[in-house]
């Protein structure tokens, strides 16, 4: 079985490491955020919900995860380490968006509309929370670096549907794609909360 521990315990903070992951992540966010955008154009209602939910799981996962995996967090350090990869994809992310998915249109930029027709007030915003999803995946991969990826996208998983369910039922937002991105982000703070508490004790 796969454990989120790597061959090595030696933290990889090396500059090639932190870029082509970087690079990585950029490109596998680019591609999800192709999916998303045409699952939007040719599906409607809860057949679309479902799907993009889909792949905002993966994606969360896959964002989280990989930069702790690919850094072998064994520390704070390796935190930190991770949060500086998961920012670069989302750095690689924007200048693939710039250069390629806004010349083709393939979806609509409400938000740059919001921003009076400038991206500046959000993108950073998603750089930043880019950071945090990859120091999430760190600290719970730092609190339990033997546990199988199994276990950690069934729990983040789990957390994430709860937290969906809950702000659905409540009806304080609405049941979309963009609330479970809320609720997968909720899901891995609960996780990695649980892991450092258990690790403690």
């Amino acid at each position: 079985m796969t454990s989120a521990a790597a061959v090595s315990e030696v933290e990889r903070s090396d500059a090639g490491t932190l870029v082509i992951g970087g690079l990585k992540l950029g490109v596998i966010t680019t591609v999800g955020v192709v999916i998303f955008a045409l699952a939007s154009r040719s599906m409607g209602g809860i057949a679309e919900t479902v799907v993009q939910s889909i792949l905002i799981i993966a994606g969360g996962l896959v964002f989280s995860i990989m930069p702790a995996l690919t850094v072998r967090c064994r520390s704070i350090d390796g935190v930190g380490w991770a949060m500086l990869m998961g920012l670069m994809g989302a750095l690689f992310f924007t200048v693939f968006d710039v250069i390629a998915l806004r010349p083709l249109d393939i979806y609509h930029w409400t938000w740059d509309e919001i921003g009076g027709g400038s991206g500046f007030w959000y993108i950073p915003i998603w750089w930043m929370g880019a950071a945090v999803l990859a120091a999430l995946g760190g600290m719970i991969v730092v609190g339990d670096p033997e546990r199988p990826l199994q276990l950690t996208a069934a729990r983040v998983v789990g957390f994430g549907l709860v937290a969906f369910g809950v702000i659905a039922v409540s009806g304080v937002l609405p049941a979309n794609s963009a609330v479970m991105a809320l609720a997968i982000s909720l899901g891995l703070a609960a996780d990695a909360a649980a892991t450092m508490i258990l690790k403690k004790g």
